[in-house]
């Protein structure tokens, strides 16, 4: 264990509310319940041996309220910057986290959250606790459970072993190109829409669709990457992502049913599809419309003759397993009291 573990805690008080919940029926993800799991996360990485944790402040006070009621024997440091409540905000903190050293980063958010803390992060590896909308790069775990495995990562005790899954693994991401310059990117997916404004920025409507690219496969996830589960279910969970094109073709009839908002099921018509390797790259056709990275537009494009690229990037945010970082703490003893490790090490 090191003498200073530094855990960073990146919380949003704006996932969670966006206009699905008007247009759907998702569920609102108050701030005092982020405040419940903040708490748990804190007594968490206490219990791991986690020193020090600075966060991204806000004007709920998220984690000042968490630490009031725990009180977590570790010291809390808010990040000296000026917030804005912009997105701009967690891709600043992350920022700051990796240059004060942080050796974990644990968010409280959705894809979009995610997106942009991992655009600051650098390799620090992030634990994302899901409290958005469609949900697919976070996880819905318990948030005493993400406390203590960002906590054994942090401090060195969980640590890949023969045997054990990869405690920290590499996810991969989509960079976006116009004419040639990168110019953002997505952890899940990038949607070209026939809309041109970006307005309520979140797509529930397929007929709003052009074309689809999707960083992963999996069929158990919510939204529009769904679709990739269920046009190749034997390429889930594989190394691979897909690009797919939305409408009616002379060649393809194919219909497929997905949940594209939480209670939302939509049918949506396919032209075409693929599967896209790690390191290709796709391009996209031109304006007028607007691209949704990880479900919310971002992007206006007016040129009809925008060059549009989306690569399927393998070397994305590192993202703690916490199944994984849990075994490989309980491997190294972690949970064992000094008085019982020798029966321990005799097997009873």
């Amino acid at each position: 264990m090191t003498e200073r573990t530094l855990v960073g805690i990146i919380a949003n008080p704006a996932s969670g509310k966006d206009i699905r919940r008007l247009v759907a029926h998702g569920s609102t993800f108050d701030n005092n319940e982020k405040i419940n799991i903040v708490r748990r996360v804190l007594l968490g990485l206490a219990a791991a041996g986690v020193g020090e944790v600075v966060y991204l402040p806000d004007t709920y006070g998220i984690v000042e309220r968490a630490a009031a009621a725990a009180a977590p024997r570790l010291t809390l440091t808010p990040l000296s910057m000026a917030v804005v409540g912009h997105a701009s905000d967690s891709t600043e903190a992350a920022q700051r986290l990796r240059d004060l050293g942080a050796t974990a980063i644990v968010t409280l958010g959705g894809d979009g959250t995610n997106r942009v803390v991992a655009k600051g992060c650098g390799d620090v590896p992030l634990l994302p606790l899901s409290t958005g909308t469609n949900n697919v790069f976070p996880r819905m775990v318990e948030g005493t459970l993400a406390g203590l495995a960002a906590g054994l990562v942090a401090t060195g005790i969980a640590r890949n072993r023969f045997g054990f899954p990869r405690v920290i693994r590499r996810a991969p991401r989509l960079e976006v190109q116009i004419d040639g310059i990168a110019v953002d990117s997505a952890l899940i997916d990038v949607v070209s829409s026939s809309q041109s404004w970006i307005g309520a920025r979140a797509l529930w409507e397929p007929s709003h669709l052009r074309e689809i690219v999707l960083s992963r496969i999996s069929a158990s996830v919510m939204g529009i990457a769904s679709l990739g589960g269920a046009l190749f279910p034997l390429s889930c969970d594989s190394c691979a992502g897909t690009w797919i094109a939305i409408g009616k073709s002379a060649t393809s009839a194919r219909t497929v049913t997905i949940p594209i908002a939480p209670g939302l099921l939509r049918d949506v018509p396919i032209a075409d599809a693929w599967l896209l390797e790690h390191g290709a790259a796709v391009s996209l056709r031109g304006g007028p419309c607007t691209l949704a990275l990880d479900g919310e537009r971002e992007i206006e494009i007016r040129n009809p003759d925008a060059q549009i690229s989306v690569r399927l990037d393998p070397r994305g945010p590192r993202v703690i397993d916490v199944d994984a970082a849990l075994a490989a703490g309980a491997a190294a003893r972690a949970f064992v009291t000094a008085q019982n490790h020798q029966a321990d090490q005799a097997g009873v």
